[in-house]
């Protein structure tokens, strides 16, 4: 599988003279006129062969798809994509998410790839480490009959938001209760095994687990409004950081290779289950987690350290 997001995006944003996130017939033919010697039916034909689902428009997603059908057709001589190894439609297919766990999952292991993934794991680990010893040896829960009511409230308010924001949390959920892997997947990345898929949502996992820890600690130790806003926005940045180190290494700030797997993110897709009872997991899942919230926040406000002084922990 061949990083070919970059010249796809490039083509892209040349072409959509609107910036409207689409392109026309027409832009695609001016496109091409100013850029190649095709007749003009060649051009339509190739605009109807990108155009995969006969709106009119070409995406971003289908050039993306193009250029990737292209450059398997150039090393295997034939158009083959997973859908096409599956014998899968479309709407069989998910993308997968995004984020530095993913290049784990397709990298080759011990590669660059590899590496660098885990070390961004540790990276972001280690700082809601250093975070939950300084909770939890300099801050405090206060005695909930000192937290106002106005700040119980916003407390309550904001547990669904908590859970909700836990992006790593949720995309576990939702690959293991929607997508699978299979054993063809190696035809294309054969780094790609099911040990490492499982490997790569364990640490999304551990991750997502570990902010919520972090953020319901934080919410639980405000005594103003304010500072529950604050606090709760604060570390948002922090689980950030799997992202914007796939797209340094997508954008070529650093090696070739890395470069490389970061394309192949945006790119590779894993099979739907259509298993109705498992697809309703991550729904319970989320409810679950919430409701653990929940009911951590209920005893915290209103059955721990009553009536007592603010307790250092």
């Amino acid at each position: 599988m061949l990083a070919v997001s970059k010249d796809a995006d490039a083509l892209f944003d040349k072409a959509d003279v609107d910036r409207n996130g689409a392109l026309t017939k027409n832009e695609f033919e001016l496109f091409m006129k100013r850029h190649t010697q095709h007749s003009d039916a060649a051009i339509h034909e190739l605009f109807d062969s990108m155009d995969e689902d006969h709106d009119g428009f070409i995406t971003r997603q289908e050039v993306r798809n193009a250029y990737m059908a292209k450059k398997k057709g150039d090393l295997r001589g034939g158009s083959m994509t997973l859908m096409d190894i599956l014998g899968l439609e479309d709407e069989d297919m998910e993308e997968i998410e995004d984020d530095v766990y993913s290049m784990f999952f397709l990298a080759d292991v011990c590669s660059q790839a590899y590496w660098f993934a885990i070390l961004v794991f540790f990276l972001k680990l280690g700082l809601i480490v250093i975070i939950a010893i300084d909770l939890y040896t300099v801050g405090f829960f206060p005695a909930s009959d000192t937290v106002p009511p106005l700040v119980k409230t916003t407390q309550y308010l904001l547990l669904p938001v908590n859970v909700s924001v836990q992006e790593e949390l949720i995309t576990t959920f939702f690959i293991y209760a929607n997508l699978k892997w299979s054993r063809e997947i190696l035809e294309l990345s054969p780094g790609a095994s099911k040990a490492k898929f499982h490997a790569a949502n364990f640490m999304r996992f551990i991750d997502g687990l570990a902010f919520l820890f972090i953020n319901t600690t934080l919410l639980l130790q405000a005594t103003q409004v304010l500072s529950a806003f604050l606090n709760f926005a604060a570390l948002q940045f922090l689980s950030s950081i799997d992202n914007v180190a796939l797209h340094l290494a997508r954008d070529g700030y650093l090696t070739e290779s890395l470069e490389t797997v970061a394309g192949d993110v945006l790119l590779m897709k894993l099979p739907k289950n259509h298993n109705e009872k498992m697809q309703v997991m991550d729904s319970l899942l989320l409810a679950t987690t919430y409701i653990l919230t929940l009911v951590a926040w209920v005893i915290f406000t209103f059955f721990i350290n009553m009536g007592g002084e603010e307790e250092e922990v």
